[in-house]
């Protein structure tokens, strides 16, 4: 397979998600760290008779200046929710979501280079602010998920943006900003499968050609790195920006959650593992890794 043919639009990354088992606790966790949420929304989606029908989910969302975090909760297993099987392996599963604006182009390309996606589905949710009110709408396809996966990747068009990003819902007392990335580590060959995944779904490789290091997309960075020690590859730190640490960190501790600071930038990794499987690295606005 030639992963080099020309995609049609370059990619970004859209979001990332949390398989998590209680979403009101998540809520609360991440309302402790500083974080403004969106009100709690159910997941719909048209079948395939065009009716409109639960998905079986629901979540929050922190939206950022750049990407977002979506907490999810799968309320209904037997509703049909690709995700229905991450229950009996793990919770703190990433949901590795790619941004594009055509959808449709995108899942054309992969059916033309016969790569293993799901159908193209019409999603909603509805969306409640000061500023608006409406059902957020998108358009999205997936790679269907396997219980060795590191995350689970799907392709994903805004068609409603405007609903999504309400003034409001950008301002978080915690100062944060945008999403930076997703760094994962890994066993050597692992990271080689999933580097040559994550180049078939759109991001760019390291420039020095080894496959480790920092995969670029559009607007944030997936890195990858290598743990002799781990038997599979795994997310390891969710990267952040704000432009001030002060406020997140002191939240932090005053939750008992472990600090370190982070060795060649001004930031800080906060140990949420326990909650979430991963580290949030708090980077300060301007500090690169």
């Amino acid at each position: 397979m030639n992963t080099s043919e020309p995609k049609p639009q370059t990619i970004g990354l859209d979001h990332v998600g949390f398989i998590i088992p209680d979403l009101s606790n998540s809520h609360a966790l991440f309302t402790d760290l500083g974080f403004t949420l969106t009100a709690r929304a159910d997941h719909t989606r048209t079948n395939a008779q065009g009716q409109v029908v639960s998905a079986g989910s629901s979540q929050h969302s922190i939206m950022l200046k750049s990407g977002y975090i979506e907490l999810m909760q799968i309320t209904d297993p037997l509703a049909g929710h690709q995700l229905t099987p991450v229950l009996k392996v793990r919770y703190g599963l990433h949901v590795l979501a790619l941004a594009t604006t055509d959808a449709g182009a995108w899942h054309a390309d992969c059916l033309r280079r016969q790569l293993p996606v799901g159908p193209l589905l019409d999603w909603s949710r509805p969306v409640k602010t000061p500023e608006c009110e409406g059902l957020a709408r998108f358009s999205f396809f997936d790679a269907p998920w396997q219980a060795e996966d590191p995350s689970y990747i799907c392709w994903v068009q805004h068609l409603t943006p405007e609903l999504v990003r309400s003034p409001s819902l950008l301002e978080h007392e915690n100062q944060a900003q945008a999403l930076l990335g997703v760094s994962y580590s890994g066993p050597l060959d692992g990271l080689q499968g999933w580097g040559q995944r994550l180049q078939t779904a759109g991001a760019m490789p390291p420039d020095d050609g080894s496959g480790l290091g920092l995969w670029r997309l559009t607007d944030a960075g997936l890195t990858l790195n290598v743990d002799a020690g781990s038997q599979t590859v795994h997310p390891m730190a969710l990267a952040m920006s704000f432009n001030s640490l002060d406020s997140i960190v002191q939240r932090a501790k005053a939750m008992g959650l472990t600090c370190h600071e982070i060795q060649g930038v001004t930031g800080c990794r906060i140990d949420l593992r326990q909650t979430c499987g991963i580290y949030l690295d708090a980077l300060l606005t301007g500090s690169s890794a």
